[in-house]
């Protein structure tokens, strides 16, 4: 089957995004107010230094200290699997698969441009509400 769209370019949405800093309280709060589990983690220029998962979260709170002292850089998964906007749908599917994760930051020249999804990339193939935020 054809996919109705080309590449992550055409069907990345914004999604969320955190910098190093940021307090893992902070970010398991963002989480638990949208769909999201997990989000990029960026430096100051933009580019995507890691991924914050649900499960890192947890992690941190079965620890000793309050999720507000610990900052994400301490917790976050690196180095991240990223990927181009050029990237084919087939291709990001394949990766999703290998890497067994259910979502990729996407960059441009290095620096993070919007999240893909495996629900993205099945709505995008199929070629219904593909959701452009």
């Amino acid at each position: 089957m054809k996919a109705a769209f080309g590449t992550v370019g055409d069907i990345k949405k914004r999604g969320l995004f955190v910098g190093e800093n940021s307090s893992a309280f902070d970010v398991a709060m963002e989480l638990l107010h949208s769909s999201e589990t997990g989000m990029p983690v960026l430096d100051r220029k933009g580019r995507v230094i890691g991924i914050v998962s649900e499960a890192d979260l947890l992690r941190a709170a079965r620890g000793p200290r309050r999720l507000e002292e610990v900052r994400v850089k301490e917790i976050m998964a690196h180095p991240p699997i990223v990927i181009e906007k050029e990237t084919s749908l087939s291709d990001a599917s394949r990766i999703m698969e290998d890497a067994q994760v259910h979502r990729l930051p996407v960059v441009e020249e290095g620096i993070f441009v919007g999240t893909v999804t495996r629900h993205d990339l099945l709505r995008a193939w199929l070629g219904i509400g593909v959701d452009m935020m």
